[in-house]
């Protein structure tokens, strides 16, 4: 089988989250499947600087992938990069040059996506290679299996196509204004069983409808996306769809995310040898303010600043933060309100609270290896990479049981025990009634280290999700 991947992100050179992780470890799964996969991204500002100081070996091809859009030729570089044994395409464009996701989207600021997917569809003739299977990813690459259907040239090209959802709550919505005139989509899609959703064009809703299969980044994320809690009024087109649905939970490269062989770690170490996560810890309490001789349980945190990432239940608990008995770290950037609180409470609370803005890879690497208890409690989670990463790092995570983090952890008090602590409800009491529960069990040694041997012997590897993927694209062709 040949599959193109068409997403806008990929890790470690276009990343902004867990779809970069995703483009970046699927491929290398499926290619140890026997699948033929294939990458294509835009190669956004920096991304050619990036490789090249890398040392990737880029070859160039002297024909461009070309798109029709608004009246002219839109034609992007195409360059090949051999990233772990998987090719990936970069196009190189003046379109791709500006700002990688628009704060407002409309007729004009979506037109870098739209063109970017026929590219993509026009590459076979660039590379001369053409996949069976298209597989794009959220709502930036989904104008390709709607142009498959409904585009007055693309159309009706008889290749299959697979969308992956990793956040359903973004949907490409605009407003039409000149996209009809300029995209080359027939008129006639936009309606209610096509693109039209509530007088705006809705890229998701098309490609819901369009693509040959559907699948979501775990089992729980599949079934809440159908009810109107989840996605409101979208959940009745994902349930009409149900029949092509399935939910697929994302792994983690095992190979980048290993304690064992971490290279930005102070010290490495293992499940069997753990005498070095207390060296990465002690190296963790260098980097705070905090007393050097502290023994008590760190809680971590390394995430997107937003509200879905349940900071707006956090902070009301962190002006306890004295009477808890834990330390906080925390790493990230987002919303401004929400970095100004964490300075405010980091700077009045400075023996126990520690905030880090931005993002850092090595920090991120040290906060996992040196916390003991990763704090996680999102309003949703289609799947959450983070708490299956910190469960190798022998961090033990507290969250929420909603999407994948309910498919990956569970509770250590029920019965034969688990790998972390839950609550159901999204307030700070149920959240802080799990914390206080992990920070207790912190003093009970023998107790915290069967809890986080369970962690560690999880297996979040690819291998089984991309056998499921395999199976997927032998039943759509």
């Amino acid at each position: 089988m040949r599959v193109l991947f068409v997403g806008t992100e990929l890790s470690p050179f276009s990343k902004v989250g867990g779809l970069g992780d995703v483009m970046g470890s699927l491929p290398k799964a499926l290619l140890q499947q026997g699948i033929d996969v294939r990458v294509v991204t835009p190669a956004w500002s920096g991304v050619m600087e990036r490789l090249r100081e890398g040392g990737y070996k880029v070859s160039t091809f002297p024909q461009k992938a070309s798109a029709s859009y608004a009246w002219q030729a839109a034609d992007a570089t195409v360059h090949r990069v051999d990233v772990d044994g998987a090719p990936v395409y970069f196009l190189e464009s003046e379109y791709y040059a500006g700002e990688m996701y628009p704060w407002d989207l409309n007729s004009w600021t979506v037109r870098p996506f739209a063109i970017f997917a026929m590219q993509a569809l026009d590459l076979k003739k660039v590379i001369g290679w053409a996949p069976d299977v298209y597989h794009c990813h959220d709502w930036t690459s989904s104008y390709l299996p709607c142009a498959l259907a409904w585009h007055r040239k693309l159309r009706d090209q008889g290749q299959k196509s697979v969308l992956t959802m990793h956040n359903a709550a973004h949907q490409g919505m605009f407003y039409p204004g000149s996209f009809f005139d300029e995209s080359g989509m027939d008129p006639s899609c936009f309606n209610a069983g096509g693109l039209e959703f509530y007088g705006q064009v809705s890229l998701l809703k098309g490609a819901i409808f369009t693509a040959s299969a559907l699948t979501t980044v775990s089992p729980r994320y599949a079934w809440e996306i159908q009810t109107y809690e989840s996605t409101q009024a979208l959940s009745g087109v994902l349930y009409s769809q149900r029949h092509k649905l399935s939910g697929i939970l994302n792994g983690i490269d095992v190979d980048l995310w290993n304690p064992a062989t971490d290279p930005l770690l102070p010290e490495c170490y293992s499940a069997s040898s753990l005498a070095g996560k207390a060296t990465c810890r002690a190296e963790l309490l260098k980097n705070t303010s905090f007393d050097p001789a502290y023994s008590g349980p760190i809680v971590v945190c390394v995430s997107r600043l937003v509200e879905q990432k349940g900071f707006d239940i956090v902070l009301p608990a962190l002006k306890q933060v004295r009477a808890l008995g834990a330390k906080f770290v925390f790493l990230g950037s987002g919303h401004r309100w929400i970095e100004d609180a964490l300075r405010d409470v980091s700077a009045s609370n400075s023996d126990s609270v520690c905030f880090f803005p931005g993002y850092s890879e090595p920090l991120a690497h040290l906060l996992y290896a040196g916390g003991d208890i990763y704090l996680m409690p999102s309003l949703f989670e289609p799947c959450g990479l983070s708490q299956m990463i910190a469960m190798r790092y022998g961090a033990v995570p507290v969250v929420r049981e909603v999407g994948g983090l309910r498919d990956t952890v569970t509770d250590a008090d029920v019965e034969n025990g688990g790998n972390g602590f839950t609550f159901l409800t999204y307030d700070t009491q149920g959240m802080l009634w799990s914390l206080k529960r992990a920070i207790e069990r912190f003093s009970n040694v023998k107790a915290w280290q069967k809890i986080r041997a369970r962690g560690m012997a999880e297996d979040f590897s690819w291998d089984k999700s991309a056998r499921l993927y395999g199976e997927l694209y032998k039943k759509i062709l």
